[in-house]
């Protein structure tokens, strides 16, 4: 009992000290770079899995890069392991230019159940600097629910676009979810680890196409 009472400051601080760590997102760790594009990962107190992060540069015109990540039904082309996604009309819900609602299904390897989420998404712009922010986030909703897949109980995108002069554009991509399920979190970390960066990497060779050439700036709510 004396040893007990001997080691517990030593104890207290201990777990005052990961108690804080845990309180606030750590900082982020990079974890790999391809092409000019950098990929984090941190863990948060909102999931047992990390949240990741990646940014790069695009050389195109901020508007092509908005328009390409406005492009819900694309993220099959650009987004790491989309398989299916959609605008959707919801009850009670009314879509905008800068609000909307959207369908996304995640292709998950081998004998792993897909996920899939309902999530809004709000765009807004910085009328000074030009910087063009999206945050999408999981909504409860009971569209598409079907067996063998699981719908994710927290999802979060955001995407931040900086125009770099008139034929480049910055952007940083950050996406933090619960999977659901009974997934250990190593294997959700290993399998989402480059989500980011391969994520960055698609919007970037789909801005060079054509589809997107003519874009003008659609956002006009204000930061």
């Amino acid at each position: 009992m004396k040893l007990f009472y001997k080691f517990l400051p030593a104890v207290l601080i201990l777990l005052i000290c990961s108690s804080s760590a845990y309180s606030a997102d750590a900082p982020w760790k990079k974890i790999g770079e391809s092409k000019g594009i950098i990929g984090y990962t941190r863990p948060t107190p909102l999931s047992s899995v990390e949240q990741v992060k990646a940014t790069g540069t695009i050389d195109e015109p901020i508007a092509v890069v908005e328009a390409v990540v406005r492009d819900v039904p694309a993220q099959v082309n650009y987004m790491y392991l989309c398989k299916e996604s959609e605008f959707i009309e919801l009850p009670g819900k009314q879509n905008s230019a800068d609000i909307y609602y959207l369908y996304n299904l995640t292709d998950m390897p081998g004998f792993i159940s897909d996920r899939d989420c309902i999530a809004r998404s709000d765009w807004k712009i910085d009328k000074e600097t030009g910087i063009i922010y999206s945050h999408s986030e999981g909504v409860k909703s009971d569209y598409k629910l079907k067996k063998g897949t699981v719908r994710m109980p927290l999802v979060i995108t955001d995407y931040t676009l900086v125009p770099k002069g008139p034929s480049k554009t910055e952007i940083t991509y950050e996406a933090l979810a619960n999977p659901g399920g009974s997934l250990p979190s190593w294997l959700v970390n290993m399998l989402t680890k480059d989500i980011g960066i391969k994520t960055v990497a698609g919007i970037r060779k789909l801005s060079a196409t054509a589809k997107y050439k003519n874009a003008k700036i659609i956002t006009t709510t204000p930061k």
